[in-house]
């Protein structure tokens, strides 16, 4: 059988992060997609979170439409996703959507914690006004500080290539897991949590709380902690391991060899 892998962005990062990994993935024999916004940058963001359902956290409303897309599907897909989109992942998941999730260096759902310097970075972060709407972007030194442990010789072509901007106020519901909430209603597919030993926006210690927290559900769940690894596991040399390893899982779990 042919698995489609889809691949969600994260917070601060623009689609061509997962560049990468869409292409080792391909070259492996998956299916691959990028589920973005409807537009690029500031616009996108715009037309996702005033959408009609005015009554849905900000949150809510973007993983609705993420899942309008996935339900478009002709047989459920393999979901990834970075940080906000590893939260989104196990959202999918919680809705019965996705045949199975990695969400890696994701930030967690409601009642799970999500770290003192999670929150300070939410709240330190420049506000950019743009069109009615406050952003948040990160500067070339907090990207190098606290997304990659590299030196900013290495992390300011990264920031030019990957960084964007995410509305404040959907930032700020995820800080305070509104619209996070899982509710273990479905049998979901399997979910493996990837985390680096040296990230230093959201914590090993949180990604494992969070495994913790969804060991509640009877569905397969993994963890993986890799040493030496930074938030951008996706993006820092060596990607191609943390790439190789959710390959492997795959396959124990889908029996797709």
């Amino acid at each position: 059988m042919d698995y489609k892998v889809c691949f969600i962005q994260g917070d601060w990062l623009m689609p061509t992060v997962w560049d990468k990994f869409e292409r080792h993935f391909k070259a492996c024999g998956y299916a691959c997609c990028v589920l973005s916004l409807p537009a690029p940058g500031e616009q996108g963001w715009y037309r996702v979170l005033h959408g009609k359902d005015a009554r849905s956290s900000p949150l809510g409303r973007l993983v609705d439409f993420y899942a309008e897309q996935i339900a478009a599907f002709p047989a459920p897909p393999i979901l990834i996703g970075h940080a906000m989109g590893g939260l989104i992942v196990q959202l999918l998941l919680d809705r019965g959507l996705g045949m199975a999730g990695i969400a890696i260096a994701p930030r967690p759902p409601q009642c799970v914690f999500p770290g003192i310097r999670s929150l300070l970075q939410i709240l330190t972060t420049r506000v950019e006004r743009i069109e009615g709407m406050r952003f948040l972007r990160l500067t070339p030194a907090q990207f190098s500080r606290l997304g990659h442990p590299a030196s900013r010789q290495t992390t300011d072509p990264l920031y030019e290539r990957f960084v964007g901007r995410v509305p404040q106020k959907l930032m700020t519901a995820v800080a305070l897991g509104v619209g996070s909430r899982l509710f273990f209603n479905h049998e979901r597919g399997p979910l493996l949590l990837i985390s680096g030993s040296d990230d230093r926006m959201i914590a090993s210690s949180v990604v494992l709380a969070n495994y913790l927290y969804q060991r509640r559900s009877l569905a397969p769940t993994d963890f993986i902690s890799l040493p030496g690894y930074g938030h951008l596991l996706i993006t820092q040399p060596g990607w191609e391991q943390v790439a190789d390893q959710i390959i492997e899982w795959l396959q124990r779990q889908l029996g797709c060899f």
